[in-house]
């Protein structure tokens, strides 16, 4: 992330329609707020699940030269995709000291909204840069024969637990990539298995409830520390070029990824 520190930027023309649809896309699974990515080619909203999966909507734009970085709060993502979202004819967004302001017009007049500045407010974990990278390596795949694999992965999973009872916290999908081929098969969590990585099954099921392509792309690239690994799926949808990063469980903690102290503190408030 860049540093938070606020400039003043001027405004910056918006297509209503465009930043409606990454908002609402982007905002599907309930996050905290979204991050919005100006730049000079494309825009890009950007949300989390939990701390371990990353949803990516990405639209042609022509932009500014330089990257521009907003986080929209809840309260502001809810305006725009709202029945007053639907009926803006134009719409801005600029950076004056610590607030960013968002400038709105209709029909019946010109509004503004107006929140804090600070990209603190958008959480993300460590691995963040490398969940934005897509792998150098990808398979290419249908929806359909991916999607299966995983249901079975995730029937096998069920199949585990009820009949020897092993603990839910213990099941995973394992994701294994060889040269031009893609695995997955649900089993316990193991120790020592070279060139895969285990999945929380529930955020490939997410990913693909997400992408609604028939054709996709797969890859996996291992992270620098630690016997971890991002799972990554990019698909065109509707003109957008969507993707889904995975984080992989620890095999040596055998559980999923923790959230943070602030988070979960916040989630028992």
């Amino acid at each position: 992330m860049p540093d938070s520190k606020s400039v003043n930027l001027p405004p910056m023309e918006l297509n209503p329609r465009i930043l409606r649809t990454g908002l609402k896309r982007a905002m599907l699974r309930g996050s905290d707020s979204v991050l919005c990515i100006a730049g000079k080619a494309s825009i890009r909203f950007i949300s989390f699940s939990s701390l371990r999966m990353m949803a990516s909507w990405d639209h042609p734009f022509a932009g500014p030269k330089s990257p521009r970085f907003y986080v929209f709060p809840r309260f502001a993502v809810h305006l725009l995709t709202s029945m007053l979202g639907q009926e803006l004819s134009g719409l801005s967004l600029a950076t004056v000291g610590p607030q960013a302001i968002m400038s709105m017009t209709d029909d019946r007049g010109h509004y503004e909204l107006r929140w804090q500045a600070d990209l603190h407010q958008f959480m993300v974990p460590p691995e963040f840069t490398h969940m934005l990278a897509v792998p150098k390596a990808m398979v290419a795949t249908t929806y359909l024969a991916l999607s299966d694999a995983a249901h079975q992965a995730v029937a096998n999973l069920v199949n585990l637990q009820a009949v020897h009872g092993i603990p839910e916290e213990k099941l995973a999908i394992l994701v294994d990539f060889g040269v031009s081929h893609l695995t997955l098969d649900g089993r316990t969590i193991v120790h020592g298995t070279a060139g895969a990585f285990y999945f929380d099954p529930r955020l490939i099921i997410r990913a693909l409830e997400l992408i609604k392509s028939n054709s996709l792309q797969v890859g996996m690239a291992p992270l620098p520390v630690g016997h971890r690994a991002v799972l990554t799926m990019v698909a065109e949808q509707d003109g957008w070029h969507v993707q889904c990063a995975m984080l992989s469980i620890g095999a040596d903690t055998q559980k999923l990824y923790p959230l943070p102290p602030e988070r979960l503190a916040a989630t028992q408030a």
